[in-house]
């Protein structure tokens, strides 16, 4: 028992059957040794006469070359495949479930080789083939081969991972690549004479390639062995032999080719040779930020981040040279484009020579003048040796001919073309010379693209889930170290448990993948832990009552009262700003104003109750009328901030006169229904509970302005005509951002300073809403905005669904105080704002179908002059613009059916008030599917009223789905 030597921890250890105890395990094992022909380790481990197992030792002793496992001969046979016996460390192979105490193991499980887990796990494909071997008669000699390739990769690999994460080594390969990419090219540019020099630099680029293969696949074996990067590094490197003279033969001149088929594979072998140095551009990605591997102290964020990096920053540069790749193969089938001037003229010359050698003197003039203004040229034209007996003296006389222009430098530019018996020679210096430009340019242009795409997806990687993911983990880390204090140690135990296991990894566990593992087993099961404990402290903090609902509605008034008093129920003030905004303010002067006001509107013919309803129609009120409802909607006493009544007065009416009256449909009439749309949503929605004053007064105002100076004509038509708004504004909704400078450059007047009593932060304040507010009419921002109110109820869905429920109730319970809290939030207010307005510049389809019908027929003609204009000017005619084909009914249905009922059923969910116009629009279709049905000539096939009824049904169905 003295003299046993000290045995390792006991979740290192893998116990022998049929030992008596851990004290006798070493003779035990010397005695199997001897029967073997093994010797013993000085730690008692046997050295093995074949391939060495897993290491159940410290990295160090692998690190030096040694034997680092214990390895169970085939006489233990039985007794080696048991699993290890022993405490709460060992695996019962009885059972083969992990123990008590062995599950902070669990998550080396995927790596092998852990502690408790059987030898054989982490290489199992190595020793697979070590099995195989040893059931082979004879196949000794290529173990012991097998055993020392692998002892001496067992030597190198610590040697080839220090020597790939050099930096000096990483900056002579990525000068390698750099050379590999562009040094073809620019030879050509050059125009170098040949490309012997051009041949040596290429084979000891070739020969750094292959080095770098060879380490990275023995110091990278598991990770880098048959992965994405391996295949791009040998396909990489077997296309250098592609630009290599001595192996393609390209150092003589080129001949041209009548042969299509030659033609066409030379044209693919160049696209060959140019898509393997393309695979080399993949390998920039490693020098990227956040594509170097992850060290062991990253935690799960960092790791997760840096994984998705090189994923995503991997698949977009393949897409990129994918793409670049596949472009060119389009055209590969076509007939190549070819110039037959050279052979033409070769031919003319050829009969000329024969047929009218007195000619010929002048055509070979014109052979080489034709060529003056071309990039290539025929710089030397030659009979054909033993031909010179067929010709006239005045043929022969003339020839060889030479152009002064010269012969090319590099023999590559030389390209031949022979008839019967002449052979010319043309110079193609600057036609390859624009390729190879291209190609460079090509490789910069893809280099930059992988480059930026890369950076841009590290950096929205980064913002979307590395520093949200490490402020959340952080947020988990503090607010449970405030709750328990067993956080500390449960994190210092999982730290510890990390470092244990980390002494029983493998050399190959340093790669990234390994180290990432570990990252996310720290952290995580940490997080998982903290989760836990959090589950449960929320079911208890949760549960706020002691009381169930059911027995606090049997209670009397009394006992609720007294248990809500225990509860700390207070009373919060629904109108917290109202106080804020109006404590300036005289509410004498303000009642005499609101007075006034009511009393303008009676005098003016108008009711209250009228302004107050759906059924008002502008079109069907004078200009004193329609004066008179604007001054009421945009007075004080709906927001709250006191004007000058003579200054909106002269607003209003400079207003009005900024609306063009030949529009049918964009004029003042429609910007009164709207802003009265707008006074209709802030009463019945409570948008004085929600939204600020200077927000009320902002979108009131807006609301008039919205649509001044429209001059009949979309933002379409004016980017397609290049009108001068759309110059001016930079194609960016031209009509709104001339809305919102028409409406500033009204108030800026001394007459029409409406804003006058604002301080300048409120000011500031307003300006930003109404532009906000303008801008967000432009039909091109509508889906957007449903995505948004789509998007907003998700986020609070059971506060507003319990909104909706309560104002189903009781119509005057709305806004419960929750959703008061919801939309009283900065980007809340921001959406109801637009939104409010955005809905009442459309609101023609949930109005009575008596107004949306007029509404209906002047906004068509509007769209219908805008259509003989386009018609006039030759443009393409639009949607809805074509008077000779829309059936106005039919239109109206698809514009309910695409664009209003989409985000009318989404609002609806966020505000119920809305729950009326949702009704009659769904009322308004219908009757506009019956008119189509009757008012249509010629009339609609079965098939056509079949689908419309379907389509109605269909939108029928999804309101009382969403009601």
């Amino acid at each position: 028992m003295e003299a046993s030597p000290a045995p390792p921890p006991e979740s290192q250890l893998v116990h022998l059957p049929g030992s008596a105890n851990a004290a006798e395990e070493p003779e035990g094992t010397a005695a199997a040794a001897s029967k073997a022909g093994s010797t013993p380790h000085a730690d008692g481990h046997l050295a093995p006469p074949a391939l060495p197992r897993p290491s159940n030792r410290s990295r160090s002793d692998a690190s030096n070359g040694e034997d680092p496992a214990p390895h169970h001969t085939a006489s233990q046979g039985t007794s080696g495949a048991s699993a290890a016996s022993g405490e709460s460390g060992a695996v019962s192979s009885a059972s083969g479930r992990v123990s008590g105490e062995q599950s902070r193991t669990r998550r080396h499980s995927s790596d092998g080789g852990r502690r408790g887990l059987p030898p054989d796990t982490r290489q199992g494909n190595r020793f697979g083939c070590v099995a195989l071997l040893e059931r082979i008669p004879g196949c000794g000699c290529c173990l012991r081969l097998l055993e020392a390739f692998h002892a001496i990769r067992k030597k190198a690999a610590p040697r080839c991972r220090a020597l790939n994460k050099n930096r000096v080594f990483q900056l002579a390969m990525f000068s390698a690549l750099i050379a590999a990419l562009f040094l073809p090219d620019v030879w050509i540019l050059a125009d170098r004479p040949s490309n012997q020099d051009l041949d040596v630099i290429l084979t000891l680029v070739l020969f750094m390639f292959l080095v770098e293969l060879f380490v990275q696949s023995i110091g990278l074996t598991r990770t880098y062995w048959g992965s994405f990067f391996f295949w791009m590094d040998l396909l990489g490197a077997a296309s250098l032999l592609l630009d290599l003279s001595y192996i393609t033969n390209a150092g003589g001149g080129a001949s041209m080719s009548n042969n299509v088929v030659i033609m066409r594979a030379a044209r693919i072998a160049k696209l060959g040779a140019r898509a393997g140095r393309f695979t080399k551009l993949v390998k920039l990605l490693r020098f990227l930020p956040g594509m170097r591997e992850s060290g062991s102290d990253q935690g799960t964020a960092k790791v997760i981040s840096s994984r998705l990096i090189t994923a995503l920053s991997t698949r977009v540069s393949c897409l990129i040279i994918v793409m670049v790749m596949v472009m060119p193969l389009f055209s590969m089938w076509t007939y190549p484009e070819q110039d037959w001037s050279m052979k033409s003229f070769l031919d003319v010359l050829e009969l000329t020579s024969v047929r009218q050698p007195h000619k010929f003197q002048w055509q070979l003039g014109e052979f080489g003048t034709f060529y003056d203004d071309k990039d290539y040229y025929p710089y030397r034209l030659s009979l054909k040796s033993g031909s010179e007996t067929s010709f006239s003296e005045n043929v022969t006389s003339l020839l060889p001919w030479t152009s002064p222009r010269g012969p090319p430098t590099r023999a590559t530019n030389a390209v031949k073309l022979e008839s019967q018996s002449l052979v010319a020679e043309f110079n193609f210096r600057k036609p390859h010379q624009l390729d190879s430009l291209m190609n460079i340019i090509l490789l910069v242009i893809v280099m930059l693209l992988m480059v930026g795409f890369s950076l841009v997806l590290s950096n929205s990687v980064s913002a979307i889930v590395l520093r949200p993911l490490e402020k959340l983990l952080l947020q988990v880390r503090k607010m449970a170290s405030t709750i328990f204090q067993s956080v500390t140690d449960m994190a210092v135990a999982v730290k510890d448990d990390a470092e244990a296991g980390d002494e029983n990894d493998s050399e190959d566990d340093n790669d990234q993948q390994h180290l990432g593992g570990n990252a996310f087993g720290n952290e995580t099961e940490l997080l998982e832990k903290v989760v836990q404990k959090l589950a449960v402290l929320s079911e208890i903090t949760m549960n706020k009552s002691v009381v169930d609902a059911e027995t606090m509605e049997g209670l009397g008034e009394g006992d609720r009262a007294v248990i809500q008093g225990f509860q700390g129920a207070t009373q919060t003030d629904a109108h917290p700003w109202n106080s804020e905004d109006e404590s300036e303010k005289d509410e004498d002067d303000f009642e005499k104003m609101l007075n006034a006001q009511r009393a303008m509107v009676e005098n003016a013919g108008l009711s209250l109750d009228l302004l107050n309803s759906v059924n008002l129609n502008p079109l069907e009120l004078d200009k004193a009328r329609n004066h008179a409802a604007a001054m009421y909607f945009v007075g004080p006493h709906n927001h709250g901030i006191n004007f000058d009544p003579v200054m909106m007065s002269s607003f209003l009416e400079v207003a009005e006169a900024g609306y063009i009256k030949t529009c049918p449909y964009h004029n003042w009439f429609h910007a009164i229904d709207v802003t009265h749309g707008v006074y209709r949503l802030l009463r019945i929605c409570a948008g004085d509970a929600c939204l600020s004053s200077c927000e009320r007064y902002a979108l009131l105002v807006s609301a008039v302005c919205h649509d001044v100076g429209h001059p009949g004509l979309n933002n379409t038509f004016l980017i397609e005509t290049a009108h001068e708004l759309a110059l001016r504004y930079n194609d960016r909704s031209p009509l709104e951002n001339m809305h919102c400078a028409r409406l500033f450059e009204f108030t800026s007047q001394p007459k029409c300073s409406i804003f006058s009593t604002l301080q300048k932060q409120q000011f500031g304040e307003v300006r930003k809403i109404c532009i906000d507010a303008i801008l967000h009419t432009d039909n091109a921002q509508h889906f957007a905005m449903i995505k948004e109110v789509q998007m907003m109820y998700e986020v609070n869905s059971e506060v507003l669904d319990a909104s909706r429920d309560f104002y189903r109730e009781d119509p005057d319970e709305f806004p419960t105080r929750e959703a008061v809290d919801t939309f009283r939030q900065p980007e809340s207010r921001k959406l109801l704002v637009k939104l409010m307005l955005h809905m009442s510049d459309i609101s023609n389809s949930m109005k009575p179908f008596r107004i949306c019908r007029i509404w209906a027929w002047q906004v068509l003609e509007e769209f219908f002059l805008q259509g003989d204009a386009e018609k006039r000017l030759g443009v393409p005619v639009q949607a809805l613009n074509d008077r000779e084909k829309v059936n106005r009914p039919f239109s109206q249905v698809g514009f309910i059916e695409f664009l209003v009922s989409p985000l009318l059923l989404a609002v609806v969910k966020v505000l119920p008030p809305m729950e009326a116009q949702a009704d009659q629009m769904i009322q308004n279709t219908k009757t506009w599917h019956n008119l189509w049905l009757t008012e249509t000539k010629p009339v609609p096939s079965e098939a056509e009223k079949r689908t419309m009824a379907e389509r109605v049904a269909k939108l029928d169905a999804r309101f009382l789905e969403n009601s």
